[in-house]
């Protein structure tokens, strides 16, 4: 079906896409597209750390120019998506939003910056593909979250499709009738469920290949392929919502942004942990742990359905608040590399699972998502309780990371992987829309052929055309 109606979601979200600049993008929003990239490169960090790239190197074997980050080896375009997308998605450590129960950096940015190098395409239009990709993956997940969820979907596979597919769009400087069939086809190859991610291991592939589906949409729709004009309509709304207003969807396109909305992390695991963990660590400042002889932490009914509070294996960790905030009174904090076995095997761990409760309370329910809260009392072998309570973890847009938070976190993922050479990454990024093509700085195939050699190792990735 052609896209000749221009009230359909797709036709507009192809003429935003066609027409949405660098030039056009507000300061803040070009700022936080950078940190975002910055942010998500952390987490890509903690994913190789942890290893979780070996399997899927090993699964998609043929070697190619495009750079996996972290490493010194190099795949075909659609693999390299595929794994930087899975890892970055791999240890939870990316960004999010709690109005769309989605992580947008990872089902957006490795595909862009992918691409983006591989076409030679210039900084300051990377940065306007990834402010147009988090726009789309944004709108659409407040269109469809929570119901997407209780039907059982994961919402970050379920948007990483069409997300990518507008980021990939702006790269292929694709006008707005082709902009248009690439959302449009992109909608039917984002797939993933909720329950994947009880399997922590593999779960992060369905991101990856969604992303992938993206890229795909978007270079067949550039080949002339198209996409039904009321996919979003009669398709993809009423299949991941059951019902959902494709008009507000696109209400102030262009001139509201989103982006601002997402949260990012400062502790590992699922972000439903952090305000447990921020509560907990607020409670018990300057107390000994030695002192606890209970943990009560009570959170609101959908962040408790995706706890697992008998982990059985680090992946499952990620999911348990009783073992966040142990690790984080053990070790002095919950980052990543704290979700392992051995610290869920570690005695002084147990010992505090054992003393801790966590509940759902459905008077924590209201004004969600707005506010996610967390309210934690730790009762002392003296008898002495202490409470707090707070409604934003650490992140979120009322409870801020600030610049060098960010750059601090980049900065300490990253040393085990490219020593001193993250600053260059990290200045790389942060200066990415400067476009110093003239002495090779900031542009995204420089800033991949960085990404692609760690420390002790050269680049094998050099740009080309998909």
């Amino acid at each position: 079906m052609a896209l000749d109606n221009a009230d359909m979601l797709a036709a507009r979200l192809g003429r935003f896409i066609a027409r949405s600049r660098h030039e056009t993008l507000p300061a803040d929003v070009a700022d936080a597209v950078k940190l975002r990239v910055l942010d998500v490169l952390a987490a890509a960090c903690s994913g190789v750390l942890a290893g979780n790239h070996e399997g899927l190197l090993r699964l998609l074997p043929e070697q190619g120019a495009c750079g996996v980050w972290g490493t010194s080896q190099g795949r075909g375009l659609r693999d390299a998506v595929i794994v930087n997308s899975a890892v970055s998605h791999s240890t939870y450590f990316e960004d999010g939003s709690r109005f769309t129960g989605g992580h947008p950096s990872s089902a957006v940015i490795p595909a862009a910056m992918t691409l983006a190098a591989a076409r030679g395409a210039s900084g300051r239009l990377l940065v306007a593909a990834i402010a147009n990709g988090y726009e789309v993956f944004l709108r659409l997940g407040r269109a469809i979250y929570p119901a997407t969820v209780r039907r059982g979907f994961q919402s970050t596979a379920i948007l990483a499709a069409p997300a990518t597919a507008a980021a990939a769009a702006t790269l292929l400087e694709l006008e707005p009738r082709q902009a248009a069939h690439a959302v449009a086809i992109a909608c039917s190859h984002g797939a993933g469920l909720k329950a994947a991610l009880k399997s922590a291991d593999s779960q992060p592939l369905q991101v990856g290949r969604s992303s992938e589906g993206g890229l795909l949409a978007a270079l067949y729709a550039a080949q002339g392929a198209t996409g039904a004009a009321d996919i979003f309509e009669t398709g993809f709304l009423p299949a991941f919502a059951g019902a959902a207003d494709a008009q507000a969807a696109s209400l102030d396109l262009g001139a509201r942004w989103s982006i601002g909305e997402t949260y990012l992390k400062a502790h590992g695991g699922c972000r439903g942990n952090h305000a447990p963990i921020d509560a907990a660590a607020a409670a018990l400042q300057g107390v000994d742990p030695a002192r606890i002889a209970r943990i009560d932490a009570r959170v609101d009914t959908v962040t408790y359905a995706a706890a697992i509070e008998l982990p059985r294996n680090a992946d499952q960790a990620q999911f348990s608040i009783a073992f966040s905030i142990a690790v984080m009174l053990v070790a002095g904090d919950a980052t990543p590399g704290r979700y392992t076995q051995a610290m869920l095997a570690d005695e002084r761990v147990r010992a505090l699972m054992d003393m801790t409760t966590v509940g759902a309370d459905p008077g924590l329910d209201a004004g969600y998502p707005d506010r996610r809260p967390a309210l934690v009392t730790v009762t002392l072998t003296d008898g002495t309780e202490l409470r707090h309570a707070l409604d934003h973890a650490r992140g979120e847009p009322e409870n801020p990371m600030s610049r060098e938070d960010i750059a601090r976190k980049f900065d300490t993922v990253a040393a085990p992987i490219y020593g001193a050479g993250r600053a260059r990454i990290r200045d790389a990024v942060l200066a990415l829309d400067a476009d110093k093509a003239d002495d090779g700085g900031n542009t995204p195939a420089r800033l991949a052929a960085l990404l692609n050699a760690p420390a002790g190792h050269s680049s094998t990735s050099h740009a080309v055309q998909p």
